[in-house]
């Protein structure tokens, strides 16, 4: 899984925070309530991403979206093509939430770090189903 970060706030409007590659530890269907706890490890969701853009303890309002990552071989047959062809990635959920740490630019952080344990508690619906052990993208932005 990839988790990408964009910064929600008043500074920085939909400025990217970061992004992180993690696995599903777990099958989720479409339609099925779920968290960033119980989909991903506690391992993964220690994986380090270097932000983007400084955050500020409960005052950087941020997103995160879950999207689902085309695997490898998608990929390097898409970076053949030519540039302009749009592709999208279904999203499999998002939750908004205030960071829970002050770091600056370049500084390292995990979404264990970032995100206070209810929001990673929090539930929400897969847009889309996902298998135990495949990839997927999450990404963070900055709120208004």
């Amino acid at each position: 899984m990839y988790i990408e970060g964009v910064l929600l706030g008043m500074v920085g409007v939909g400025e990217r925070l970061g992004a992180v590659e993690l696995q599903a530890r777990k099958d989720v269907m479409k339609g099925e309530r779920t968290s960033i706890e119980s989909l991903f490890s506690y391992g993964e969701r220690r994986k380090q991403f270097e932000l983007e853009a400084d955050v500020r303890r409960w005052r950087t309002k941020v997103r995160v979206k879950i999207l689902l990552k085309p695997p490898e071989e998608a990929l390097s047959v898409l970076k053949s093509w030519r540039e302009g062809i749009k592709i999208e990635i279904p999203k499999l959920g998002s939750l908004t939430t205030l960071a829970d740490i002050t770091k600056k630019r370049g500084e390292k952080t995990s979404l264990n770090g970032i995100l206070a344990s209810t929001a990673r508690r929090a539930p929400f619906i897969a847009e889309e189903s996902v298998k135990a052990g495949e990839n997927v993208l999450c990404t963070l932005e900055i709120l208004p």
